[in-house]
């Protein structure tokens, strides 16, 4: 008999330990840990302001003019006559803390008191370079030309196909080098006498992209 209470009591031992063995397969867990990364993202500024002092000065006015008709370039042009030619400067530049671009000079927006052999805005003809200066001077040698280079145009056609007209990066603290402009006007000899008394006004638009 006691040998028989034995081999039960190892019996039962076994079977507990099988118990353990399968309890422990089912409650086993592993480590885990995480890592995280963040990104921080902005964006460029990229403002213009522009001026129409004459004769120019840095230290002069600068405004957005970013809606019509925007500064007033400033022509000594009301009595034109036949040959009579004017100048006017206009300048640009990036604000502080804006990247660098470019600005394109469109077509001018133009209205005139006449018509037909009337019409100041139609007889008119222009040409601009890219100058410090705003005289005849300006257009003397081998200018940068932006409008005209091959003669003075109507004010039906803006900017000349190729050209490309820089804007400086400013700092973030200082705007950027100023890219100045000067415009010629000119009332052709042997204009037409109709055009006596008569008035005109053209807008130029600017329009200024960022290069990042």
């Amino acid at each position: 008999m006691p040998g028989r209470m034995g081999f039960l009591r190892i019996r039962a031992l076994l079977a507990g330990a099988l118990a353990l063995g399968v309890g422990g397969s089912v409650t086993m867990a592993a480590w885990t840990d995480s890592d995280f990364a963040t990104g921080a993202f902005g964006a460029s500024v990229f403002v213009t302001e522009s001026n129409v002092t004459k004769p120019y000065s840095a230290a002069g006015t600068w405004s957005p003019n970013d809606v019509a008709p925007g500064g007033a370039l400033v022509f000594t042009a009301t009595a034109m006559s036949p040959g009579t030619v004017v100048y006017a400067p206009f300048a640009i530049r990036t604000k502080a803390n804006s990247v660098a671009g470019e600005v394109v000079l469109g077509i001018p927006s133009v209205t005139s008191s006449g018509t037909g052999s009337a019409d100041l805005g139609a007889a008119l003809r222009y040409r601009v370079v890219r100058s410090a200066t705003c005289d005849a001077s300006a257009f003397i040698g081998s200018p940068v030309f932006v409008v005209g280079s091959d003669g003075a145009k109507p004010f039906t056609q803006g900017q000349a196909a190729g050209v490309v007209n820089p804007l400086a990066a400013a700092t973030a603290t200082l705007p950027g080098t100023p890219t100045q402009f000067c415009f010629e006007v000119t009332l052709p000899a042997g204009a037409n006498s109709a055009l006596q008394g008569q008035t005109a006004t053209a807008t130029w638009q600017f329009t200024a992209t960022s290069s990042s």
